[in-house]
C-alpha cells in the first residue's frame, strides 16, 4: 500500500538487489605484502569483530567514540579520497592498508596520505589495537 503510494507519487523506491552489499559502519585492516591479513569490523552499534592475527583491547565502541570517529572521517574528506594510493617508494613486499566507512574502501600502500593516516591512527586507537 505505501509502496504503491509511494510510486503513485512519483517516488523512487529503490529495492536493493539480492547480491547487493550493505556494508555500513567502520572495518580497517591489512593486506598483501609479506605479511598475514586482519581485518577490525567496527558495527554501527559499536560492536567490535576481529579476523587475522590481530586483537582488539575494546569490543565495544561508545556513540560518543562512533560519532568521533564519524565526524574524522567527514573532516578528513574521506568520501574523495583515491580508492587507492601507492606511496612512492614503498616496496611491494609492504602490506597495503585499508579503511572502509559504509560502503566506502579506501585502501594505501605506505604512509604518505596524511589525511588517511589520522583517521588510521583514529581507529587503531578506538578499538586499542594489538596486533599478533
Amino acid at each position: 500500500m505505501v509502496r504503491a503510494l509511494l510510486v503513485a507519487l512519483g517516488v523512487a523506491v529503490l529495492v536493493p538487489s539480492a547480491g547487493a552489499s550493505t556494508k555500513t559502519g567502520f572495518a580497517f585492516g591489512r593486506f598483501g605484502g609479506s605479511i598475514r591479513p586482519y581485518t577490525v569490523v567496527i558495527s554501527t552499534g559499536g560492536t567490535v569483530r576481529t579476523s587475522g592475527p590481530v586483537q582488539v583491547r575494546h569490543v565495544q565502541l561508545s556513540r560518543i567514540q562512533l560519532g568521533e570517529l564519524n565526524k574524522l572521517a567527514a573532516t578528513s574528506a574521506f568520501a574523495t579520497m583515491p580508492k587507492a594510493t601507492t606511496c612512492p617508494g614503498v616496496l611491494p613486499d609492504v602490506a597495503s592498508t585499508f579503511i572502509r566507512v559504509g560502503p566506502r574502501r579506501v585502501a594505501v600502500h605506505g604512509s604518505c596520505a596524511k589525511d588517511y593516516q589520522q583517521l588510521w591512527k583514529a581507529l587503531v586507537q578506538a578499538v586499542r589495537l594489538v596486533q599478533s
